[in-house]
């Protein structure tokens, strides 16, 4: 199985200025919620990639796009992670028809192909759904048919570089946003702190 990843990481120089100064604590909580935003946009642009090049459902899609968040207190270190799993999904999950020659599929948009000799069933115990051929002349055993992956849409020209550049830009963007509200929320706090003293 193979896998793809999409990071982004604190690169800019007004960032790390920011973050070295004396707002860094303020810096670093907006920093962190920053990051949760870049990733679910970059979560939605790679969602948006593959389903326009294939013709899988939102929520399969979803389900192979793991987010990992920035762990431990060193800007350095932190990074948001989009982890595109290499799973193939079930053809049936395609829209598809059934005719007498086989089934016909549209894994592109666009695009229907007929896999001669396939047929659309039903799993009696699972109540799985898929497309089988059968291996041989007999009856069983049979096969299911699998069709692409949603990791090699994004392995494909600069797919997975656009999906890292919409995090980047996002990330730069509510940083700036958040900013200034969690430095008012350290202000806030020190001002309480200095208030509860002079009582």
């Amino acid at each position: 199985m193979s896998e793809a990843a999409v990071s982004v990481r604190i690169t800019t120089t007004e960032l790390r200025e920011f973050l070295s100064g004396k707002v860094s604590s303020a810096a670093k909580a907006a920093l962190r919620k920053a990051g949760s935003t870049a990733l679910r946009d970059m979560r939605s642009e790679a969602s948006k990639r593959v389903r326009k090049r294939k013709r899988i459902r939102v929520s399969i899609v979803r389900r192979m796009l793991d987010v990992r968040a920035a762990g431990g207190s060193k800007v350095e270190s932190m990074a948001w992670t989009l982890n595109v799993r290499g799973d193939f999904v079930p053809l049936s999950s395609f829209p598809h028809r059934q005719t007498r020659r086989g089934v016909s599929v549209a894994t592109t948009p666009g695009q229907w192909k007929l896999v001669g000799g396939a047929f659309a069933a039903k799993m009696p115990r699972s109540g799985h759904e898929g497309i089988f051929v059968r291996r041989g002349a007999a009856r069983l055993p049979i096969r299911e048919l699998l069709g692409p992956r949603p990791v090699d849409v994004l392995l494909h020209d600069d797919e997975a570089q656009e999906v890292g550049a919409r995090g980047q830009t996002s990330l730069a963007a509510t940083f700036m946003r958040l900013l200034p509200l969690e430095i008012d929320k350290v202000a806030a706090k020190a001002l309480a702190r200095a208030a509860g003293k002079g009582a």
